[in-house]
């Protein structure tokens, strides 16, 4: 049972200032980074709205008014509103094919004067609260399928509506997933989509190779008679493994038959097949993760300094003050600089799955864990990207790379957290803090 209104209850706040302050150093050094990425001897000025720190500042500065508001609300009213920001975040999305600005072929963004704005990322805060408001609702399990089901559809329908526009981003609401395991869904589940992505790349070497798609079936049916043998042999059901066999080769046909010519684009299948090393185009598709491995690469062990990177003055590296952000970061402040960036966003992830279990409600502890998983998804793979682990895929780095929308979204979702952590003791205990539900 909740008890007090939020902020009048008790009128203290117990704030994280950890993650308030690696919030605040993770933006500052953001807006150094792209500062140096875009510099220009003509318009070197920090706070000249003409280039993109100038703007970052101004972002930032926002953010500190959107802070302020996040922290004043009744702190009951976030979950109260979920289910109408939800609504709102995929009416959005929805009207992007017709009212949407396209950008590079992709119509992701709604252009409001000089400002570009995303709805993606409204959906990733919408889609937290609401999967939160849902699983946090009384009698709900994900024991049940049916639960379960309307958890999937809560996270598939803004993922497949930010997907058909922009297929990266669309990509970061799979994070959510993370939850619903942590909420009790069976491991069965995620077994499934790891399944799901070996069967994609073994489809995509076998066309790459030209090899005939009917030695998927002969190897997966093949092996399923050999285990259905010897569970017969122990007397043991084998309704399981031709199920999960079905399921396997099923999944293979979708993605062979349907997803790799009718869904990706021709540079999207190229980005895959490069970031699988199977093909090498460094002057094509390739192009940016080539020079962005060499910027990192060059910059050794401690950089080479501030406004020295010769590859970020050079711009060898394209979209290097968003998506490739970290390319700047490699170059000027060398493996020390990387290595204490990833080791401080490491130790930012572990402060928030440590907030998230201390909540005493359902709502704000899977909020939490909601939290974790978009900012886990984001870093990793940004970081992947631009050192050619995977493909490029639009994924901005976290509070570092330029834009006012992400700035944003991920301040929104940061400080909701830090603002039910605040006030978690004017609630009355619904979970013991060692469960897990």
């Amino acid at each position: 049972m909740r008890i007090g209104a939020g902020i009048g209850s008790r009128g203290t706040m117990e704030v994280c200032w950890t993650l308030v302050i690696l919030y605040a150093v993770f933006v500052l050094f953001g807006i150094v980074n792209i500062y140096s990425a875009t510099y220009n001897v003509e318009t070197p000025q920090w706070f000249d709205l003409g280039n993109y720190a100038g703007k970052q500042i101004l972002y930032a500065g926002v953010g500190v008014v959107i802070i302020t508001v996040v922290m004043l609300l009744d702190v009951n009213s976030y979950e109260k509103l979920s289910w109408l920001l939800y609504i709102l975040a995929v009416i959005l999305l929805l009207g992007l094919p017709i009212f949407g600005h396209e950008v590079k072929g992709n119509k992701a963004w709604y252009k409001l004067g000089f400002f570009s704005l995303q709805p993606s990322e409204i959906a990733k805060v919408a889609t937290a609260l609401a999967l939160s408001a849902y699983l946090a609702r009384y009698k709900v399990s994900m024991k049940k399928i049916s639960h379960l089901a309307i958890a999937a559809v809560i996270i598939a329908l803004p993922m497949v509506l930010t997907g058909v526009q922009d297929t990266g981003s669309g990509m970061v609401f799979a994070s959510f997933f993370i939850v619903l395991y942590m909420a009790g869904a069976s491991g069965v589940y995620f077994m499934l989509g790891g399944a799901v992505v070996l069967t994609f790349i073994t489809d995509v070497f076998i066309q790459h190779y030209e090899l005939s798609h009917w030695w998927v079936f002969a190897v997966v049916g093949g092996i399923s008679v050999v285990v259905c043998a010897y569970r017969m042999i122990k007397k043991k059901r084998i309704w399981g493994t031709l199920a999960f066999a079905v399921v396997v080769l099923g999944l293979y046909s979708i993605i062979h038959f349907y997803v790799w010519e009718g869904v990706f684009k021709e540079y999207q299948r190229q980005r895959i097949l490069t970031s699988l090393k199977l093909i090498e185009d460094n002057d094509g598709v390739g192009f940016n993760t080539y020079q962005s491995e060499i910027a990192i690469g060059s910059g050794g062990w401690i950089g080479k300094g501030f406004l020295e990177g010769s590859q970020t003055k050079g711009n060898f590296v394209p979209e290097q003050h968003t998506d490739f952000i970290f390319s700047t970061l490699g170059e000027e402040w060398g493996f020390m600089g990387t290595s204490l960036t990833v080791l401080s966003f490491a130790a930012f992830l572990c402060m928030i799955v440590w907030v998230a279990f201390r909540q005493r409600t359902y709502f704000a502890r899977y909020y939490g864990l909601c939290v974790f998983g978009v900012f886990l998804f984001h870093f990793m793979i940004n970081i992947a990207m631009t050192i050619g682990l995977m493909p490029v895929i639009g994924i901005p780095m976290p509070f570092f790379s330029y834009g006012g929308s992400s700035l944003w979204s991920f301040t929104v979702l940061l400080f909701i957290l830090i603002t039910l952590d605040a006030h978690r003791k004017d609630f009355l205990p619904e979970i013991n803090t060692s469960s897990r539900r």
